[in-house]
């Protein structure tokens, strides 16, 4: 896949198909892209914890549930609900059934040293076909998380990352215009395209 195709139509993919297995090695190629990613100082902090288990799956499931039912009505506003909000409350419904569950983790260290590699990973998932998508809602039920996966106290998750074939399509999502979103020299400060 052109990388510029991969940017373009990665999305996060919160339907995913629980009865469809990701290969093994589809993870290693992902995670070894993942890898690839930049880090601050090159001190390459980042570990990637693969939970297959199905146990352990369904009950860091359970409590990404509790955690986005605590915080669903921040983004609840429409009646009916948005597409965007029923995704993410089938994502709270389901993230136990992912046939893979991936949690960015790293020893102290900052966020800033673990999103690069997330999203090399969300590109090279893509490229073989394999849904995704970031979610941090885990982080308020986070103690509970590390003590189902056995994370020492002084590791931090920095999110967790469902993965496997999607049930739906890929395709660009709606974005605004990079020209409304952009400033030049100072903020508020708009160029047009030439």
């Amino acid at each position: 896949m052109e990388l510029f195709e991969a940017i373009r139509t990665t999305r996060a993919m919160r339907r995913l198909d629980p009865d469809r297995p990701v290969a093994t090695e589809d993870l290693w190629t992902i995670l070894e892209a993942a890898a690839k990613a930049p880090s601050g100082g090159n001190r390459q902090v980042a570990r990637w914890l693969v939970v297959t288990d199905a146990g352990k799956r369904a009950e860091i499931g359970r409590l990404y549930g509790e955690a986005w039912g605590s915080v669903r009505h921040v983004y609840d506003g429409d009646s009916p609900p948005s597409p965007l909000l029923r995704s993410a409350d089938h994502l709270g419904a389901h993230m136990g059934e992912a046939p893979v569950i991936l949690i960015p983790c790293s020893r102290g260290g900052d966020p800033a040293s673990i999103y690069p590699g997330c999203q090399n990973l969300f590109l090279a998932a893509r490229a073989l076909g394999l849904g995704t998508a970031l979610t941090t809602v885990h982080r308020l039920k986070e103690q509970e998380v590390k003590a189902v996966l056995d994370i020492p106290e002084d590791v931090s998750t920095w999110a967790m990352i469902p993965l496997g074939y999607p049930l739906g399509r890929w395709g660009e999502a709606p974005r605004r215009p990079v020209e409304e979103t952009t400033y030049w020299d100072h903020y508020g400060e708009r160029r047009a395209r030439r």
